[in-house]
């Protein structure tokens, strides 16, 4: 069986029995379903982070057991528009100061985003729409993989702003990766249409969004 995968724009076809998906379990994104929103109407939009491409390494489990000292992280993009932003990661591995990119290990995602408010702090909220070597829950308690919503505190510092535990700087990049940045912000839309299933093959049922409770302490 193959899965049809979305990368900016390119669509792959990734056997699922790939030896390397072994590799990828621990990437495994598995999305129960979760309890309805409550409070949700006290999340309003917000504009906490200024316009402009941020990055940061968030790290993850080594994807090379021939190298152990190597280091390994989603290298993550983060382009903001009025409140609103793409978050795109890109698997890297850095040993001996070098850095090199990896062809399929770690997996590559991108997110579409806002920026949120509720009772005077600041959240991003998060979808997936777009996947490459990762590969989301199918089973029959499955929900649409790219209609899946998370919210998350962000905190802003002098340093740039922390999301999921991740540090984001002001970045510069080059004028062609900016650009596509900029299309797909324009392009994709902030709830799921239902036009780019994870799992074309398949329908499923829309995620249920966060239980916003937990970010009333």
């Amino acid at each position: 069986m193959a899965a049809p995968l979305f990368l900016l724009g390119r669509v792959y076809i990734v056997p699922m029995n790939r030896i390397r998906a072994l590799s990828f379990f621990l990437l495994t994104v598995t999305l129960p379903s979760l309890a309805h929103v409550r409070s949700s109407d006290q999340l309003t939009p917000a504009l906490p982070v200024a316009d402009g491409v941020y990055m940061g390494l968030e790290p993850m489990a080594s994807m090379n057991p021939h190298a152990p000292d190597a280091l390994w992280f989603h290298e993550n993009s983060i382009l903001v528009r009025n409140g609103d932003f793409i978050l795109d990661q890109l698997p890297i591995q850095i040993q001996g100061g070098e850095r090199t990119q990896s062809a399929s290990d770690g997996g590559f995602i991108t997110y579409r985003g806002r920026f949120l408010s509720k009772n005077g702090r600041f959240y991003a909220s998060r979808r997936p729409f777009m996947s490459d070597y990762v590969f989301f829950n199918t089973g029959p308690t499955a929900c649409e993989a790219y209609s899946q919503i998370d919210i998350y505190p962000i905190k802003v510092t002098g340093q740039g702003f922390w999301l999921n535990g991740v540090l984001y700087k002001p970045t510069s990049v080059e004028a062609r990766r900016f650009k596509e940045l900029e299309t797909t912000l324009k392009s994709e839309p902030i709830e799921y249409d239902g036009k780019h299933p994870y799992y074309s093959k398949k329908h499923f049922p829309n995620c249920k969004p966060n239980d916003l409770s937990v970010l009333d302490d």
